[in-house]
């Protein structure tokens, strides 16, 4: 029946859509998964009530994979995609590992008056010469006499421009592999070939906290990271009380004892998590992942306290990503999971 249906859809939708557009679609080999694409763009757009449709392939011109050329839509396994864009003033970004980087430029492209439909044709991704790539070096040590020969580093390609109605990027069944950089015995890291883009970068090692961060590469450099510290996780210490409203019950009170670092969820049964512990030389902070949530910090004492805490006069909310005053009361407001936290922290 869903096959019926999506053969309707697509019979109506091609009847609007120009000739260039069909004749893509005709190129394809496996046209149903690519009208698949376009049906859903169609739904998204509508659900936002503006936007467009770009329908196209790539190609590398080069050694490697399409389906690992990083964009906001999914590369299909003969390069063809089609996905929604937010207007036509901004760029969609095409990055692969090794290749120049690619901004389709939409305001560039010509289409007829009114036409969602937007057939961006074949985009060639070019490979780059080894002398055009850029290189990396860092040096990583590990605190508390740890072996930093068993660190990994992994890098992967980020997006580009991105030009969605929900400004996100759509999820994909294939990921490129990271690239791994060579650790030796001291600690040092060095690698070669990487494109002038930006990259994200993961370091982990057992027991020590994981550190990721944003790189940006440019052409024929050789960037050196400098010296870059893994930490040991401190030991947290949580008691809390889960309430739909305030005032809170003493009798639910929970203990947990979680290595910071940790994205902590005070009940089992959200999709995402309430807060997440970050360390950083030592010192340990909270950050929320939904928003709107709110944070007050109650001061040093006991949960017992503050169970029948007045919302109504609480102080000046906490800033975005607080520091944790060992042994304070605090009380967590998440909107999104439609819930009260009254927790109490404690550092080891």
């Amino acid at each position: 029946m869903k096959k019926i249906l999506l053969s309707i859809v697509m019979t109506m939708l091609l009847v609007t859509m120009s000739g260039c557009v069909q004749s893509t679609l005709k190129q394809c080999e496996n046209p149903q998964e690519l009208e698949a694409k376009i049906a859903k763009s169609k739904e998204i757009i509508d659900s936002y009530k503006s936007g467009y449709i770009i329908i196209g392939r790539v190609v590398l011109d080069g050694d490697g994979d399409v389906r690992d050329v990083n964009t906001q839509m999914e590369i299909l396994d003969d390069g063809y995609f089609a996905g929604p864009t937010k207007d036509l003033s901004r760029p969609v970004g095409f990055r692969m590992h090794q290749y120049a980087p690619y901004d389709l430029q939409l305001k560039d492209i010509k289409r007829d008056e009114g036409e969602d439909w937007i057939d961006v044709g074949t985009i060639h991704m070019k490979p780059l010469k080894e002398s055009q790539l850029a290189n990396l070096k860092a040096q990583v040590v590990l605190k508390e006499g740890g072996d930093p020969s068993q660190t990994e580093m992994l890098l992967t390609v980020e997006n580009g421009p991105v030009n969605t109605p929900s400004n996100g990027t759509e999820p994909r069944s294939h990921w490129p592999d990271p690239i791994k950089v060579s650790m030796q015995d001291d600690g040092l890291a060095q690698a070669s070939g990487f494109s002038p883009v930006n990259y994200w970068c993961r370091i982990t090692a057992e027991d020590y906290l994981t550190k990721s961060f944003d790189i940006d590469f440019k052409e024929e450099q050789t960037l050196d990271l400098g010296t870059i510290i893994l930490e040991k996780p401190r030991q947290i210490e949580l008691t809390y009380i889960v309430s739909e409203k305030p005032p809170f019950n003493p009798d639910e009170l929970k203990t947990i004892n979680i290595p910071a670092g940790t994205r902590w969820k005070a009940t089992y049964d959200i999709y995402g998590w309430d807060l997440e512990f970050t360390q950083e030389e030592g010192s340990v902070s909270m950050r929320y992942s939904y928003a709107p949530c709110s944070l007050w910090d109650l001061g040093d004492g006991e949960i017992g306290q503050y169970v029948d805490i007045d919302i109504d006069v609480l102080g000046q909310e906490l800033r975005r990503k607080p520091h944790v005053d060992n042994g304070h009361v605090y009380l967590m407001h998440q909107q999104h999971w439609k819930r009260w936290v009254l927790f109490k922290v404690f550092v080891k």
